[in-house]
């Protein structure tokens, strides 16, 4: 094994680390001192660091010598945890020659030269600071071959030496170099989203951190003779902890799910940790509505509207029907009589309230349809592949029998959804439910022509299914007409239509719908209306959809005349103008007129939705998806998550619903460098592409 102990190369560093330096130093100054200790600020100023150039080790060890006595030793990255704590201990620090890429200025997964010199070094100076650190390391030492005694002095370096607060004149400031230099901690300070607790050595060891997330608590001293003074009790608790049993908390011999770890990967989760590791990369992966259009103060305000338009319908006084609203109510919902209005004037759907289930989001809606129609035993149900994981991942977990239809730029291919019901219904099994996204399907972007619409709902006449339709995308459409869903065209009583108004209106209301309106024959021969069925099941799961939502939208729905559409006309226009940006984006610096690497790179043009599915020379995988963030500072969907057995592995799917024009090409252009990256081996800037419009 080489030694980790090394020689600062000046000739290793290019231009280009220099000017990371500089740029890292002028990201902090933007930041302030205001928040940052006086003993940090006034070691800061005793080193007089160059802001301009990567400083030579040598020279800050000789100053700081002078100093406070501690000397500098260089090294290529971590290194272990004996040789750490004994050169601490004769005030040796080890600071890391690696500087950090341009794309990592606001996150190193690597220690790195800025992160040692500007967050630890001053501190260095300051005596009482240094006389606990000195202490605590000849301390662990003597338990460096004790992984637990390790973990816990490791928290109490965390808690202090990296994320540690200090009260000065009643506001707490930071001398923790990970908080000093990071943008992200600070702020999640000053918003109050964390706890920060008076220091305490038994909440410190009792508490983990994980280094490449954003802490979830924080620990504050009132001086530095405060924390000097816990060397005395140190090594007595940390016996006392190492004494007690594993406090692990794990419920032994007690088995979850296994369906949950069996073929399921929590692809969302991967995704959300990319994208909060890489915070200033470009997110082409979810598909959220601009925010810029919430209007969530107005939508509250809609709850008045909604009491006036329920006290003039009953009679009733304001107070009765706000209590009314905030006691449990129906399971079914309230405002179904509203909606069905609003399907009507919206979605040409003619059904009455009682056709209508109100539901917590469309993912609830998803969970009771499966539960409340298939048996698990031999009922089937059909997918689009690839397609949204919704789904698919609770059929998964809850061991619902499911397969996959393949899909073309027209939908579900009609034709392999014949040959899998033959199929599957003569293997003794019965295909029970198909689920669909007619309309700008995601992930593909795909959309089913009407002729198609009409054939599908013949084939679950004759194949006796139910159509599961999921309509999120439906309003979303570039064309001049929208096209008729499903259920509007549904003349056999096959199609049950989930909708949800998270797109139209926001997210945060977690408000959905099933509309249904057929009676089923039950297994003892009695005609039942389903929608009264999936009630019950629902009532066992959330038991009633929030009163104060379903208000809120209620009144939202009285006060637009039904008409979200009308209301929603520049917001749909905002994300015209954003596909439209984004084609452009993609043709200008995918261009294999202007670039060779570019030839053979392929991607839909979708009239509708927020999906652009991209094919690429070569496959993307999860490590893909890192380097992408890493390296280039974008994120992308890779298409075979939507995929339940193989497929995609050469295409990703592109979202630009809740970018801004500049972030669409900016992502974009960095999208490319990746790409080219993949196929030349070439990183760096793209050639000066000629200057045209977009």
């Amino acid at each position: 094994m080489s030694s980790p102990f090394v020689t600062q190369d000046d000739s290793l560093y290019q231009e280009a680390d220099h000017h990371t330096w500089s740029q890292l130093f002028q990201k902090q100054n933007q930041l302030g001192n205001e928040h940052l200790a006086s003993a940090y600020l006034e070691g800061y100023e005793k080193l007089r660091l160059d802001d301009r150039r990567i400083v030579r080790i040598e020279d800050i060890s000789r100053r700081l010598e002078a100093i406070s006595g501690w000397t500098l030793v260089p090294v290529s990255g971590l290194i272990p945890t004996r040789d750490f704590f004994y050169m601490l201990i004769n005030k040796k620090y080890p600071v890391t020659v690696y500087i950090r890429q341009p794309h990592e200025l606001d996150f190193s997964e690597q220690p790195d030269i800025f992160h040692d010199v500007y967050g630890h070094l001053p501190l260095l100076t300051n005596e009482k600071f240094t006389r606990f650190l000195t202490s605590y390391s000849i301390i662990a030492l003597k338990y460096v071959n004790n992984d637990r005694a390790v973990d816990f002095l490791g928290r109490l370096y965390w808690f202090t030496y990296e994320m540690g607060l200090i009260m000065e004149n009643g506001e707490s400031k930071a001398y923790g170099g990970a908080i000093i230099t990071s943008s992200e901690e600070r702020a999640n300070i000053a918003s109050g989203a964390a706890p920060v607790y008076p220091f305490s050595l038994d909440q410190v060891m009792n508490t983990p951190y994980n280094p490449y997330k954003l802490q979830q608590q924080y620990f504050v001293i009132n001086s530095f003779d405060e924390l000097f003074n816990v060397i005395e009790g140190l090594e007595e608790k940390l016996i006392d902890h190492l004494l007690l049993p594993e406090q692990d908390n794990v419920v032994r011999n007690f088995s979850l799910n296994d369906h949950i770890g069996r073929e399921f990967n929590d692809v969302i989760g991967f995704l959300n940790d990319t994208q909060f590791k890489y915070p200033d990369a470009v997110s082409f992966v979810a598909g959220q509505p601009d925010e810029r259009f919430f209007d969530i103060e107005d939508h509250i305000a809609s709850f008045d509207t909604y009491v006036r338009y329920r006290m003039e319908k009953t009679g009733s006084s304001r107070n009765e029907v706000v209590n009314r609203i905030g006691q449990y109510g129906k399971t079914k919902g309230f405002i179904n009589d509203l909606v069905a209005e609003y399907l009507k004037v919206e979605e040409d759907i003619k059904v009455t309230g009682e056709d209508i289930l109100m539901t917590v989001g469309a993912q609830e809606a998803f969970g009771i349809v499966v539960g409340t129609l298939c048996q698990q035993e031999k009922d089937v149900v059909l997918v689009e592949d690839p397609g949204y994981i919704g789904v698919s991942a609770f059929a998964k977990v809850f061991n619902y029998n499911i397969a996959g239809v393949g899909t073309d730029e027209e939908g579900i291919d009609l034709k392999l959804l014949r040959d899998k019901i033959l199929t599957i219904n003569g293997s003794g099994k019965r295909v029970k439910l198909l689920y669909v996204i007619p309309d700008y399907q995601n992930p593909s972007g795909s959309c089913m022509p009407i002729g198609n619409r009409l054939k599908l709902l013949e084939m679950a006449q004759q194949y006796n299914f139910l159509i599961l339709e999921d309509s999120v995308y439906n309003s979303f459409t570039y064309a001049q007409k929208k096209n008729p869903t499903l259920k509007s065209l549904d003349r056999y009583g096959r199609v049950l239509y989930v909708g949800s108004f998270s797109k139209s209106l926001f997210p945060g209301l977690r408000m959905g719908m099933i509309v249904g309106g057929q009676r089923v024959e039950n297994h003892r021969g009695d005609r039942v209306s389903l929608i009264d069925e999936m009630t019950k099941v629902k009532a066992q799961m959330t038991n009633n959809t929030s009163g104060i939502t379903q208000a809120m939208l209620g009144g939202v729905l009285l006060a637009k005349n039904f008409r979200l559409s009308e209301w929603n006309r520049a917001k749909f226009e905002s994300y015209k103008m954003k596909r439209d940006h984004m084609l452009a984006s993609l043709d200008k610096y995918f261009n294999p007129q202007e670039h060779d690497w570019a030839a053979g790179i392929r991607w839909t043009r979708p009239e509708g939705g927020f999906f652009i599915k991209m094919s690429l020379p070569f496959e993307v995988d999860d490590q893909s998806v890192v380097d992408s963030a890493s390296r280039f500072n974008v994120i992308f969907s890779p298409m075979r998550y939507f995929y339940l057995k193989g497929g995609g592995e050469n295409e990703i799917r592109l979202t630009f619903s809740n970018l801004s024009r500049d972030m669409i090409e900016k992502g974009v252009k960095q999208l490319a460098q990746f790409v080219r990256w993949n196929v030349t081996g070439i990183k760096g800037p793209l050639p000066l592409i000629a200057d045209t419009t977009i």
